[in-house]
């Protein structure tokens, strides 16, 4: 992905004239994650930004450019005003392939390949093109190649070279009432609030074992900062936002210490069109054979214009010498499903969120309700209620971080950092039940700190340390407000971004996700597998669900750094505990009021073996168990599922801007109680990348 830059950006000096300093404030800013990322008001504060956005910065700020390289050089180039045409960007050779030697049925001939890239199309080389022809404005874009290299009977359609981003353009403007700013055109990475525009915020809890496409050459680096702070690259903007394409307009330092957003536009649950084809299924020539491979033609669907979008902004104020902040959010999506009846599908949120300090104390919180309505949904409104407190260890021994929530299950909205997908009476106007890229359908099994819908919860986060040893530790409990749905989900970590290589979740043109599997009970999301368990208790004439659930959730990492004849060595071993019952339980555990109890267990040990030359291994285990009252397989027993990963590779930084990386991951997955249920195999991936 494309290098990004780092903006420190110390108090601000009165005064007037020059360029207005940037105006995007991204989400990732102030929605930290646990200890160490959030900085109180007044002091040093980082923040992420684009080629075209850190260009319009003034020489009030600090500006540094941190590429994916991981070295620091002071931006001179960028300050300059006006600026001629930069050109920069990256090669990125993916080679992929895999042997299943023991496959999901029906895969046939599709156990083998190997070939250029992993389906998801990431860029095999992206050009970073950004100008400034004044002081107050600038425009940017990024190109897109990609090729597979599958020999001379290629089709065009193979080779894509396009603007992967559209072209984006800044306007910035400084005047004696505030500062102004417009962003129009192109894909926009967008945050508003948790709950309006927002992302998930995941903790350092995951394994890096698997590069990101969006990584870069850094040598150890990686490790260390992963081992100081739990992040191991700044990663691309994209990343911590919401893609967004449209007009932005924002206000700040107004009379009052005012500021505001607008926008109108798309985001990407406002990109579908009317009456395609949303059944895989039934895009498969010649079913039962090839594996029964989708061609996913017929995506496209009615060649029309409907409208199709998403509007809405922010009033914001801020208060006193800490810039402590109140801001009151809104959006509105607007879907036309048919232009003759006229008939819609809208979903609506309206929020007040803080971000406030009471001494040491940290508090960010937000409040407000949201309603989805179609032709076969009534709207109706539900809560949504979230407070986080942060709390030093000057004041509670252990740095505390804890989150109490509240989310009615009638609050629906795609675009934010809340699971939306358990509302049956909501889902029911998608034919497949799982939208395209959606990570669950029914009762997510989630982990600390994440929020769904028709939840009320807590959710408690610490870290300590101990000489070369570094812990963190989480834990979430929540119930179901109301019965609501029969089905549960959870996520395959182990295996799943194996898995989502051969069953791609992103086909051209695709409304509803890939589901595969020999159950039919597997779907694939970005770089991730989730599967779907139907429960049992259920009133026999009508289907529906009987008793509530909780879910208990337990996080516990431990990270470890020595030195092993003088050469860097990296431990890091991560658990996760989750479980759904139907009864609250402060620990999650295999009970007899257990619907789902699933474990994770990960180490990854890195180690400098010669110098810019990093040994990789990897061990993962994940067991899933089944209750009572769940689906019974042949052996009539509920699912008894064990998967292995074991990985290793290495690192090889060939100087400062190229490296060459090799992943080899043996996977191994059983259901004893479900017998087609079960798969085996390799893969190997080598990625050369290097910056230009």
């Amino acid at each position: 992905m494309a290098s990004i830059y780092r903006i420190e950006q110390h108090r601000k000096v009165p005064g007037r004239g020059g360029t207005l300093a940037l105006l995007v404030l991204l989400g990732c800013c102030y929605g930290f994650s646990l200890f160490g990322q959030y900085q109180p008001p007044g002091q040093t504060m980082t923040r992420w930004a684009t080629p075209s956005e850190a260009a319009l910065e003034t020489d009030t700020t600090s500006l540094l450019w941190l590429d994916q390289r991981g070295g620091t050089v002071i931006g001179d180039k960028l300050k300059k005003q006006p600026q001629k045409l930069t050109v920069f960007g990256y090669y990125r050779l993916f080679l992929y392939g895999r042997n299943m030697t023991e496959a999901y049925p029906n895969l046939a001939p599709y156990e083998r390949a190997y070939g250029v890239g992993d389906g998801y199309r990431e860029p095999m080389m992206s050009l970073n093109l950004l100008a400034r022809p004044n002081g107050r404005s600038a425009f940017g874009t990024e190109l897109f190649f990609f090729t597979p290299y599958i020999g001379t009977n290629t089709r065009a359609t193979d080779n894509v070279f396009t603007v992967n981003l559209g072209l984006n353009f800044y306007g910035n403007f400084r005047t004696d009432i505030g500062k102004f700013g417009v962003r129009a055109g192109g894909i926009h990475w967008y945050n508003l609030s948790p709950f309006t525009v927002g992302v998930y915020q995941l903790l350092d809890r995951f394994s890096i074992f698997d590069r990101t496409p969006w990584e870069g050459v850094n040598n150890t680096d990686k490790y260390d900062n992963y081992f100081r702070s739990g992040t191991p690259n700044p990663g691309d903007l994209r990343w911590n936002n919401q893609a967004f394409q449209g007009l932005i307009i924002d206000g700040r330092s107004l009379p009052g210490d005012l500021g505001f957003d607008l926008f109108w536009g798309k985001t990407q649950p406002n990109g579908g069109l009317a009456n395609a084809v949303i059944d895989p299924n039934l895009t498969i020539q010649n079913p039962g054979q090839a594996g029964n491979i989708p061609t996913y033609q017929g995506f496209a669907g009615t060649p029309r214009v409907l409208p199709n979008y998403i509007a809405g902004g922010k009033i914001s104020k801020i208060f006193g010498t800490q810039r402590n902040q109140l801001a009151l959010n809104t959006i509105y999506s607007h879907t036309t499903l048919d232009s003759i009846s006229n008939d819609n599908m809208n979903y609506q949120v309206h929020t007040l969120s803080v971000n406030w300090r009471f001494g040491k104390v940290y508090v960010e919180g937000e409040l407000g309700g949201g309603s989805f309505e179609s032709p076969i949904t009534e709207r109706k409104w539900g809560e949504s209620l979230m407070l986080r407190f942060l709390i030093p260890k000057e004041v509670s021994i252990l740095p505390l971080d804890i989150q109490v929530y509240q989310i009615g299950k009638d609050f629906y909205n795609l675009n934010g950092a809340i699971n939306t997908t358990s509302n049956p009476e909501i889902q029911r106007n998608f034919a497949t039940n799982v939208i395209a890229g959606q990570v669950s359908t029914g009762g997510l099994l989630t982990q600390v700190g994440q929020l769904a819908h028709n939840r009320r919860g807590i959710n408690l986060n610490t870290e300590a340390k101990y000489k070369d040893f570094k812990f963190n530790f989480g834990w979430g409990l929540a119930g179901e407000m109301e019965v609501l749905n029969s089905d549960i989900s959870f996520v395959h970590r182990i295996n799943g971004l194996a898995l989502s290589r051969i069953y791609n979740p992103f086909p051209a043109n695709a409304t509803s996700a890939t589901v595969f599997g020999p159950y039919n009970r597997q779907f694939s999301f970005f770089r991730g597998v989730a599967e779907v368990v139907k429960t049992t208790d259920i009133d026999p004439a009508t289907a529906a669900p009987l008793t509530k659930k909780y879910y208990s959730s337990v996080d516990l990492q431990a990270k470890y750094k020595t030195q092993l004849n003088e050469k860097p060595l990296y431990v890091f071993y991560l658990g996760n505990l989750m479980a759904a019952k139907s009864k609250a339980t402060l620990w999650p555990t295999l009970s007899p009021e257990s619907y789902l109890y699933v474990q994770y267990h990960e180490l990854d040990i890195y180690y400098e073996l010669f110098p810019k030359f990093v040994l990789t291994t990897y061990l993962g285990l994940e067991r899933t168990q089944g209750g009572r009252f769940t689906e019974w397989g042949e052996n009539d027993l509920p699912r008894d599922q064990t998967g292995l990963g074991i990985g290793a590779g290495f690192d090889w930084t060939l100087n400062d801007a190229t490296g060459l990386y090799f992943r080899y991951r043996h996977m191994d997955f059983e259901d004893k109680n479900f017998e087609l249920d079960q798969y085996k195999g390799h893969e190997i991936t080598i990625e050369l990348k290097t910056f230009f």
